[in-house]
C-alpha cells in the first residue's frame, strides 16, 4: 500500500520525498488519495434571497474562521462560513486514512486558552483528554522529562520569568529590537546543546528556529502566554474541537458551506466590501451580501481576492513582500506494537531535525483501530521559510525517526505531509504578523498570518479571531 505524500499546491522546488511503508527510500508517491472525514451539510442546490443575504461572511473555516463565525452567531449576527475544502479545522483538522484519524497540522489544544473561552462564551463543553502524567515532556539523552513539574517544569516556568526580570534590571543583557534568539542567547553562553534545545522548543512552538524568532517574543511567549503549560487532546482528532461550533452557527440561522469557493470580494461605491461571488461544488456561482467580512486564508490571500485596486497605492504590493511562512515536515505512521511511552507530546532536544513527536495511540482518543499505535514526528526544514530541499529534509527527519522510535522502519507510514508555501505551517513567523485590520473597513483579517504579538498556535489563532470579533461587535452593531 502507498504512502500519501501531501505536498503544497505550489511545487515548483525539488523532487517529492522517496518512501515506501516500511521500506527504505525508493520510490517517489505523491498525495492522489481524498480522506474524508467531514463536517456534515446538505447541499442547496440555487439558493433563495434569505440564503444570500447574511450580516457577515467568513471566508475559510480554518481555527481563526470557525472561532470568529461562532461568536458572530452568538452575537445575533447572521453568519456565512464558506470553506473550499471538503472538511473544516485547516491546517488543525483531521482526515481519514487506512481506518486511522491522522491530523492535518494541529493537534494539541491549551485548556485554558482562547478555544476554551470560545467554547464558554458559546454555552458549550469542551470536550479533551487530559492523560494523569505530565502531557508534554522534553526528550534528551534517552530520558523523557516533564516540562509541567519536576525540576524541569519548575526551569521552564521560572527561567523565562527570572531571565526576563534579570535584563530588565540589567539593560545590557536586555535583547534588542528584533535581535534573534540565537544572538541574543549567545550573550549568555555558546553551548551547541543549549542553542540545540532552544531551536526545537522554537520550532515546536513557532516553526522556526533562533535565527528567526526574535528574543523579545520568547520571552514573553514563556513567561506570559500559556505557551502548551496545561494541553488536552480531542477524542477522535482535532476537527472534533470544530464540529460544535459549526453546529452552532447552524442552530443559529447561519450556514456553512464546504468544497465551496469565494473566487471574488464584491466591492460598494463607498470602498466597502457589500458581498461575494462564490463558486458551489456543483459549479454554479452565487452572490452573497454581507455587511463585515472576516478573512482566514491570509493576509496576501486576502489581498487577492480583494484585487490590488480595491486597497492604497502600496498597500498590495507591501503584503506581497511581507509574505514569508515557515514550513513544518510531519510523517505519520502506526505500529502493531508500541514504540514510545512519552503519553502525549514531546519536544525533541537533540536531532538532526526533529523538533516534536506526538503519541496518539491511548484508546480514549479513538485515533487508531484496535490492537495499533499512532504517532507522528515532525521537523522544521532548514531554512524555515522559503525554499527548501524536500528530499533532503525529509530524509533526515526520517533518520531522526529511527534514533527516536526503535522498531520505526517496521512502522506503516501513513501519509508525509509538507506544510510550505501556499499551504504552510505559519503563514506569519510570531513576531512577523501583520495587522488584522485592513484599509477597508469592513474587511478583516484572522488566522496565523495576524497572531497578537508574541503568540503561537491554534490559540493565537482563535484570539485574533476573538479580537476581531469584539471589534466588529463595536465598530457594525445590529
Amino acid at each position: 500500500m502507498p504512502i500519501v505524500l501531501t505536498l503544497p499546491a505550489q511545487r515548483a522546488l525539488c523532487a517529492s520525498p522517496r518512501i515506501c511503508i516500511g521500506q527504505p527510500l525508493t520510490q517517489i508517491r505523491r498525495f492522489t488519495k481524498t480522506c474524508p472525514l467531514t463536517y456534515p451539510t446538505t447541499p442547496a442546490p440555487t439558493p433563495a434571497a434569505s440564503d444570500t443575504e447574511f450580516d457577515a461572511l467568513v471566508v475559510g473555516a480554518g481555527a481563526g474562521g470557525v472561532t470568529a463565525a461562532s461568536l458572530l452567531a452568538k452575537n445575533g449576527y447572521r453568519t456565512l462560513m464558506v470553506e473550499a475544502k471538503e472538511r473544516i479545522g485547516g491546517r488543525a483538522s483531521t482526515r481519514l486514512i487506512d481506518g486511522f484519524s491522522v491530523n492535518t497540522g494541529a493537534f494539541a489544544i491549551e485548556l485554558d486558552g482562547a478555544v476554551a473561552k470560545t467554547y464558554n462564551d458559546v454555552g458549550l463543553s469542551l470536550r479533551l483528554h487530559e492523560t494523569e502524567r505530565a502531557s508534554t515532556v522534553l526528550r534528551f539523552g534517552g530520558r523523557d522529562l516533564s516540562l509541567t513539574e519536576g525540576p524541569v517544569g519548575a526551569l521552564r516556568n521560572i527561567g523565562p520569568v527570572a531571565v526576563a526580570s534579570i535584563s530588565r534590571m540589567l539593560p545590557f543583557l536586555r535583547p534588542k529590537k528584533d535581535e534573534s534568539t540565537r544572538s541574543w542567547l549567545n550573550k549568555f553562553t555558546r553551548s551547541s546543546t543549549i542553542h540545540g534545545i532552544v531551536d526545537n522548543v522554537l520550532g515546536s512552538m513557532f516553526a522556526a528556529r533562533g535565527d528567526v524568532i526574535p528574543a523579545e517574543v520568547l520571552l514573553h511567549y514563556f513567561a506570559k502566554d500559556t505557551s502548551f503549560k496545561k494541553i488536552g487532546f480531542p477524542p477522535g482528532g482535532t476537527i472534533e474541537i470544530w464540529k460544535p461550533l459549526a453546529n452552532y452557527v447552524e442552530s443559529t440561522g447561519g450556514q456553512v458551506w464546504l468544497n465551496s469557493t469565494v473566487s471574488k470580494l464584491i466591492f460598494g461605491p463607498d470602498g466597502l466590501v457589500t458581498g461575494a461571488l462564490i463558486q458551489r461544488k456543483d459549479g454554479s456561482q452565487v452572490q452573497v451580501s454581507s455587511k463585515v467580512t472576516v478573512s482566514n486564508i491570509g493576509p496576501l490571500g486576502t489581498v487577492r481576492l480583494a484585487s490590488p485596486d480595491n486597497f492604497p497605492k502600496g498597500y498590495a504590493n507591501g503584503i506581497e513582500c511581507w509574505n514569508d511562512p515557515a514550513a513544518i515536515i510531519t510523517v505519520h505512521f502506526a505500529s502493531q506494537k508500541p514504540l514510545a511511552s512519552f503519553p502525549f507530546l514531546a519536544l525533541i532536544g537533540k536531532a538532526r531535525r526533529m523538533v516534536y513527536a506526538g503519541n496518539f495511540s491511548a484508546p480514549e482518543l479513538q485515533r487508531a483501530p484496535k490492537g495499533w499505535y499512532l504517532y507522528c514526528g515532525a521537523s522544521v526544514p532548514i531554512p524555515a521559510r522559503g525554499q527548501f530541499d524536500v528530499e533532503k529534509e525529509t530524509a533526515l527527519l526520517l533518520e531522526d525517526l529511527r534514533d527516536q522510535f526503535p522498531g520505526f522502519d517496521e512502522a506503516k507510514i501513513l501519509a508525509v505531509d509538507v506544510t510550505a508555501h501556499e499551504w504552510p505551517a505559519q503563514r506569519a513567523v510570531s513576531g512577523f504578523d501583520e495587522s488584522q485590520i485592513t484599509p477597508v473597513a469592513n474587511l478583516f483579517n484572522v488566522g496565523d498570518g495576524v497572531k497578537p504579538w508574541a503568540s503561537g498556535g491554534t490559540a493565537a489563532c482563535a484570539q485574533s479571531a476573538r479580537n476581531v470579533t469584539e471589534k466588529i461587535i463595536k465598530m457594525y452593531p445590529l
